[in-house]
């Protein structure tokens, strides 16, 4: 399909998802399968800052868990322009895959909140899938990744502690429990954790590829 700016189909595919579902994972491994031009491009990138909230059972504390720590106008305005002029160079544009004006671009994004921003956010995805995983496996995933936990570590012998895991499941899962119906209703297709355990996603990029055959001109 072409455009007034005479370059390739632009298509872009959303991920969102609880806090350590396993978003940024994924979208690298997409991004590298499908040859993308520009590297996966997250929402947290967008944060600009904690906002101090008075929480029921946390006291006076510092969220990054709502809306209004993020850049959302800045974000919808570096889709808008990828969208509309793929060959314009950002930061997320890469050097070793060049753009193919014959090739459909394919684009990738993830972020905890991306189908609970607005409609015009959420419209500019041509794939909006959604990860649903459980509490315990997305607190353990969280605190492997803030505090880097070495791989050869097994989750068996990670000790949570006390204050993290109430600081998650207070806060930053209960949070993610407002919006995830929302953000259900607006995907097209859920992924449960146990489809993509262990870095197996046969079946979402299946799912992946025959939507992109389904929109491809």
């Amino acid at each position: 399909m072409s455009t007034m700016n005479n370059h390739s189909q632009v298509i872009f595919i959303g991920i969102a998802g609880p806090s350590g579902c396993g978003k940024t994972t994924y979208a690298k491994h997409l991004s590298n399968r499908l040859h993308s031009p520009v590297y996966p491009i997250g929402l947290d990138h967008f944060f600009i800052r904690s906002i101090p909230i008075n929480h029921p059972i946390l006291g006076r504390i510092q969220s990054e868990e709502e809306p209004e720590t993020l850049a959302v106008d800045k974000f919808l305005l570096l889709l808008n322009q990828i969208k509309q002029n793929p060959q314009q160079t950002t930061r997320y544009h890469r050097k070793d895959v060049a753009i193919n004006n014959n090739k459909p671009i394919i684009i990738i994004v993830e972020g905890f909140l991306l189908f609970a921003l607005s409609d015009q956010l959420t419209n500019l995805f041509d794939i909006r899938i959604f990860f649903d995983s459980t509490q315990d496996q997305c607190r353990l995933r969280r605190y492997r990744r803030d505090y880097r936990i070495q791989e050869t570590l097994s989750n068996a012998e990670v000790v949570i502690p006390t204050k993290f895991q109430q600081w998650f499941d207070h806060l930053v899962w209960a949070e993610y429990l407002k919006r995830r119906d929302l953000q259900i209703s607006k995907s097209e297709q859920t992924f449960h954790s146990n489809i993509y355990e262990n870095h197996e996603y046969t079946k979402l990029d299946d799912y992946i590829d025959q939507r992109l055959k389904d929109l491809i001109k």
